[in-house]
């Protein structure tokens, strides 16, 4: 996105470091659009005509020692705030960030391989297991991603995070965090890999089980791995992980829908996609996501895991700030639900960035 202003100002007393003025820079970006979307499941149809309007303000600093601390806030259509955070850069030491609806370290991590326009749960109405990568982590968690260093011609780059109360609840300044009835603590760690055309990671997060809670029997862990390759105009890529969300209860029937969140068995997921640069202008790609839902179930209750089956096929078309861009994604049992109706979704979106 173009920067619509871009304004000098100086930071006095606390703004930016106590004591001190720096010059500071101040910045607004922002998306607008338009959207049509249809959703079928079985013979139903549903349409609908949606908008975009997300602006997102930021100012920066840079100190005397050559560290920059960094302020963002991102309002969406819904006059809601989406996200806000601070960072502090701190050169090859790395960077510091804590916010609200930042994701995490695991949203670099939230099904990365190759598309043209969205991921294959955009539109759906299960929360996937590939989406829950971290989620617990994205909001009340110290941030830390380090610089990108060389080894053997690869670029190498650590991610680490902590919350002292995995909530997912913002802590604004000077507050203390929502407490969790489920967790007590939450710790991620996340590695990328780049080169020569590949790139590569693997993310792992676990949430501490709170010891007066009787709603978990353990605590919840998700991972994941991916690689992605490109050649020119065409890259593919491959992720799988799973995950345990410690949830106890009875085993859930192959024929009910389930909860992400609530559900009592552990999730596995699959994604492969293609996608091509057919100009320098247009581009187009597919995909397919697998989630198989394990009941976890003992040998008495002998429940069959379900597979919930997405394939998208996505293109956009950009000119210069407008880009013109849709998908169509139809789903099989979605829910992790055998008895549940396909489901295929459509969307075209007309965006204008500045």
């Amino acid at each position: 996105m173009n920067k619509l202003k871009k304004i000098g100002l100086t930071a006095l007393g606390t703004s930016l470091v106590a004591s001190s003025a720096i010059a500071a820079d101040a910045s607004l970006t922002g998306n607008t659009g338009y959207t049509w979307s249809s959703e079928e499941v079985g013979t139903s149809t549903t349409d609908g005509i949606g908008y975009e309007a997300d602006f997102n303000m930021s100012v920066s600093g840079e100190m005397d020692n050559g560290w920059t601390a960094t302020g963002s806030l991102l309002l969406t259509e819904s006059a809601t705030l989406s996200s806000s955070w601070t960072s502090l850069t701190m050169g090859s030491l790395g960077t510091v960030i804590v916010g609200n609806g930042y994701g995490g370290v695991g949203q670099a991590f939230d099904d990365v391989t190759p598309k043209a326009y969205e991921e294959n749960h955009d539109g759906m109405k299960t929360s996937t297991a590939i989406d829950n990568i971290g989620a617990n982590m994205g909001n009340g968690s110290l941030m830390y991603f380090g610089p990108t260093i060389d080894v053997a011609g690869f670029g190498v780059q650590v991610m680490a995070g902590y919350a002292p109360e995995a909530s997912n609840t913002a802590v604004t300044d000077g507050g203390v965090s929502t407490s969790s009835n489920l967790w007590s603590s939450g710790q991620e760690l996340g590695l990328k890999v780049s080169g020569m055309g590949i790139t590569a990671g693997a993310y792992a997060n676990e949430l501490t089980k709170d010891s007066a809670d009787s709603e978990t029997d353990g605590d919840a862990m998700t991972s994941t791995w991916h690689v992605s390759y490109n050649a020119g105009p065409v890259s593919v890529g491959y992720q799988t992980g799973g995950s345990d969300t410690g949830v106890t209860g009875a085993a859930e029937l192959a024929t009910a829908a389930k909860a992400y969140t609530t559900a009592t068995g552990n999730f596995e997921f699959e994604k492969i996609s293609i996608a091509a640069n057919v100009s320098d202008n247009m581009s187009i790609s597919w995909g397919e996501l697998t989630e198989t839902y394990d009941a976890q179930s003992d040998m008495t209750t002998n429940i069959a895991d379900v597979e919930m089956k997405s394939t998208s096929i996505q293109f956009a078309y950009s000119m210069g700030s407008m880009k013109i861009s849709g998908y169509m994604t139809d789903t099989d049992n979605p829910g992790w639900d055998s008895n549940a109706k396909s489901d295929e979704v459509t969307e075209l979106a007309v965006g204008f960035s500045f």
